[in-house]
């Protein structure tokens, strides 16, 4: 019987992680979180893509050291080899890199100590599966393996700059600045993967430089950056004052490792057979929704399954975690930017989705599965996944109709084609249908096949070519990374914000103060305005932007000059800055009430605070009903109402998070944060705010709308300029409301007029008296007024009031639409007979439903069905009969 593997080939992929963490931590490391895929305060990135990003000004000496000794587990994202994804073994969009990093403290011979000690103590992986190489130069380096590891000289791989230095062949072709020899440790797998590659090194696999070769035997683990040279020109590597390390291990890759020891019956050899990708890559071939389910199993079953197919299942599977963890991180699928990127990722997969036979949206499945598989370590995938679950949904449903349509433009192609007697498609053609509808290169060749026609390879291969350059220039770690910005003489000097001017200030630029009561530009929130004085000048501050660390007050000089080490008095523009605080603690208030309003999928994605209104981004799939729009504007004034308190405490990190206090979709933090209270509002936050919600005044939103896929937008105001507005209103509604009582009476005037003109001549009394009956002890005459004023019906009863006979009733029944007008009179024989005008036109009325009243001898009524008029005379005649 075999014995057990040892227990870390076993260990699940956060035992791993958790493994090397701790092990660099017990060497005095400090334990940083993983940086935002989207790099904080680094524009020459799009996303992160190494461990390494966020430690730049740590490296430079930019920022005081807090620690000079530091591990992570970072996220990171590179799409520079977007088309090798799924079809190599290891090469993903998004991965995680473990890293360890000195800022001057220890150096080579530690680095190497450690990562060979963590590799076969830690994780017990034979030592003679590993290999290493050093840049050829490297003498200290190759002598530390053989000190640390036991390696004999002959069995060190020394390799030129292009494999083994940072940046790659920086000694020849720069940049200038930090850089130095890398150290990169590989695991021999004992076999060349599938498909088989031809090995490119003399001697593979027992030549010292065999982990260069490209058979793939070799799999590259670990890379030890021995950062100790500034390069001032071609070949002029000047050692540095201060020297650091930067390692970085691929965490998808160790896993790989581990797999492979553990089953080597399997095997292994792929990222995409570890634990980490096993259930999300077995949903794109083994889901109930795939129509080819039964096929692909049985293939699988056999061991047949062609290589097209599983290569798409494990780009599904990566893309869909990709995509996932950038939403997280607060990127919005758009065509531009960090957008565009999201988008061709998502776009990928769901044209994958299709071929593999998806034929509706699945692609938001995956994300469960991801955080099935992350979800401790990145809660975030977790909390918001319904947030990115959405978002992923809306855009396979958009791109599903554009790839039908991208079909359908192929198929006009072919048209063209047939009428014009070609038989080749230009690349460009083709391009644009892949690029732009992510219609496959392959499908279309396939299709152009099946007619008899060809494409033009070489001519699509050179658009790829050209877009897959702009991708790597918008992704790739720059070898510039570390190039002085435009502070970075001040830097050299002050540690943090100081007033230096410029001799004289010109009538236009920046002012630096040691300490200043301005607020600059962060977090959504605008700049202060103000002034800076002293004796000798007055500086007009129009805005103040952070800069690396630094409070710029960018403005203009108003009068005489300001001097460097002057004492200056700093006055910010108090009406402005109490406009800003309002709308700030609106935007928290608002964010609140969306939550309650919409549900916890409405989160936040970005914002403006200026101090004449407020816009607040947000996640949401869909548009505001108006009854929605009413709910949140009244949440927000109930809250402003109610006068809370607002509050702020300083915490950890973990403690605010404990807190239940929101944080911003994606953002990083350090590890003392400001909570801000506001009511039932607790968000993290720096900005500025009201002493209390009462100070808002009064909030109204401006308008909703979409601002991209999944994400809506408010635009609201507060205070005085929300009181304007309704004044404003107001001042419109009573204009209103006189232009519609003019406009009514207009209608009614030239109603009549047009009534009078059409209605034929209403009978007379005379003709109805002469027509009266007996009805009981009265005389009773009906007239039928319709078409007459309303004053000659009156007045029909006012006659009959005077008339000194017997008994005499008259009622008047005049219909005017859907109603009908009564008018009931009496004479005084009548009324001392006991008529009463009032209880007639009552009985009258309540047939034709309505109602009426008056006095004894006259009285007027309304009736609703003109229908039921000879009802209501009928009831009328038995009212009569009864007295």
């Amino acid at each position: 019987m075999s014995a057990p593997p040892p227990r870390p080939w076993s260990l699940t992929p956060d035992e791993v992680r958790s493994r090397f963490l701790s092990f660099f931590r017990a060497r005095g490391h400090e334990e940083v979180p993983s940086d935002s895929l989207v790099p904080a305060n680094d524009p020459t990135l799009l996303f992160t893509g190494a461990g390494m990003n966020q430690f730049k000004d740590h490296f430079l000496g930019r920022i005081p050291l807090t620690f000079r000794r530091a591990c992570s587990s970072q996220k990171c994202l590179r799409t520079g080899d977007l088309e090798n994804v799924g079809r190599t073994p290891g090469h993903h969009t998004f991965f995680e890199m473990l890293g360890n990093f000195s800022f001057g403290d220890y150096f080579k011979e530690e680095a190497i100590r450690w990562a060979w000690e963590f590799l076969t103590v830690e994780m017990a992986i034979p030592a003679d599966r590993l290999r290493v190489t050093v840049y050829r130069e490297d003498d200290e380096a190759a002598a530390l393996w053989t000190k640390a590891a036991g390696i004999p000289a002959d069995r060190i791989g020394r390799l030129g700059a292009k494999s083994n230095f940072w940046p790659a062949n920086a000694p020849e072709d720069g940049p200038d600045g930090p850089c130095g020899p890398c150290s990169e440790i590989f695991f021999d797998l004992g076999f060349r993967p599938e498909p088989v590659v031809p090995c490119t090194v003399k001697g593979c696999p027992e030549a010292p430089e065999s982990p260069d070769c490209d058979c793939r035997r070799f799999l590259e683990v670990w890379n030890l950056v021995f950062q100790q040279f500034d390069r001032r020109g071609r070949n002029d590597l000047v050692p540095l004052a201060m020297q650091n390390i930067d390692t970085g291990m691929g965490f998808e890759r160790l896993l790989t490792v581990l797999a492979h020891l553990r089953e080597p019956g399997r095997r292994i050899y792929s990222n995409f057979q570890t634990p980490l990708f096993g259930e999300m890559v077995r949903m794109g071939w083994d889901a109930e929704e795939c129509l080819h389910r039964a096929a692909w199993r049985e293939r699988e079953e056999r061991g047949g399954a062609e290589a097209e197919f599983r290569t798409r299942a494990r780009r599904i599977a990566d893309h869909a975690r990709a995509a996932a963890f950038c939403i997280a991180d607060g990127v919005r699928p758009s065509n531009e930017g960090r957008g565009y990127v999201l988008r061709r990722v998502i776009r990928r997969a769901v044209r994958d989705l299709i071929q593999q036979g998806f034929p509706e949206p699945y692609l938001d499945r995956y994300v469960a599965a991801a955080g099935r598989a992350m979800g401790s370590r990145y809660p975030d995938i977790l909390s918001h996944a319904g947030s990115i679950e959405s978002a992923l949904r809306t855009e396979e449903e958009k791109f599903r109709e554009t790839y039908t349509r991208g079909r359908a433009l192929l198929d006009e192609h072919l048209v063209r084609m047939e009428a014009g007697g070609g038989t080749v498609l230009p690349g460009e053609q083709a391009f644009l249908l892949h690029d732009t509808f992510g219609f496959p290169v392959d499908v279309t060749a396939d299709i152009l096949a099946e007619t008899g026609r060809t494409l033009d390879r070489p001519g699509f291969e050179r658009a790829m070519e050209e877009a897959r350059q702009r991708s790597r220039e918008g992704s790739k770690i720059a070898g510039d990374i570390f190039a002085a910005g435009p502070l970075a003489r001040v830097k050299k000097e002050e540690t943090g914000t100081r007033f230096l001017g410029y001799g004289p200030v010109p009538e236009e630029g920046a002012l630096l103060l040691r300490e200043t009561p301005f607020y600059a530009e962060q977090g959504g929130q605008v700049g202060d305005a103000g002034f800076i004085e002293s004796p000798s000048g007055r500086f007009l501050v129009r805005d103040t932007r952070r800069v690396e660390g630094f409070h710029l007050h960018v403005g203009v000089l108003e009068r005489g000059t300001l001097r460097r080490g002057e004492t200056v008095r700093a006055s910010v523009d108090r009406e402005r800055r109490d406009a800003v605080r309002r709308n700030h603690t609106g935007t928290h208030l608002l964010h609140r009430v969306l939550r309650e309003v919409l549900g916890e999928e409405a989160r936040q994605a970005g914002s403006l605070v200026a101090p004449d209104y407020l816009r607040f981004d947000f996640s949401f799939p869909r548009g505001l009903a108006p009854e929605e729009r009413e709910r949140i504007e009244a949440g927000v004034n109930r809250r402003i109402l109610e006068n809370h308190p607002v509050e702020t405490r300083v915490h950890d990190l973990a403690a605010a998070r404990a807190t239940g206090a929101v944080s911003m979709f994606g953002e990083k933090y350090g590890d003392r944060v400001r909570v801000l209270t506001a009511g039932d509002s607790r968000e993290f936050c720096g900005g500025t705010h009201c002493r209390a919600t009462g100070d808002i005044g009064s909030f109204r939103i401006l308008s909703e709308k979409s601002v991209g896929s999944g994400v809506r937008r408010i635009e609201a105001v507060t205070g005085a300029r929300a009181v304007a507005l309704f004044q404003e209103d107001r001042r419109r509604l009573a204009s209103l409301e006189e232009e519609v009582e003019r406009l009514k009476k207009e209608v009614a005037k030239a109603g009549r007029k047009a009534a009078a003109a059409a209605a034929p001549t209403a009978p007379s009394l005379e003709g109805a008296l002469a027509a009266k009956r007996r009805v009981g002890g009265f005389e009773l005459a009906v007239l039928d007024g319709t078409g007459a004023a309303e004053g000659d019906l009156l007045g029909a009863g006012d006659r009959v009031k005077a008339d000194g006979g017997e008994p005499l009733v008259l009622l008047v029944h005049a219909r005017a639409g859907e109603e009908v007008a009564l008018v009931a009179a009496g004479n005084p024989a009548a009324v001392k007979r006991g008529f009463k005008a009032g209880a007639a036109v009552g009985v009258v009325a309540k047939a034709l439903g309505g109602g009426g009243g008056g006095r004894p001898d006259l009285a007027r009524g309304k009736g609703r069905d003109p229908a039921r008029v000879p009802a209501a005379l009928a009831a009328l005649e038995e009212h009569l009969s009864a007295l």
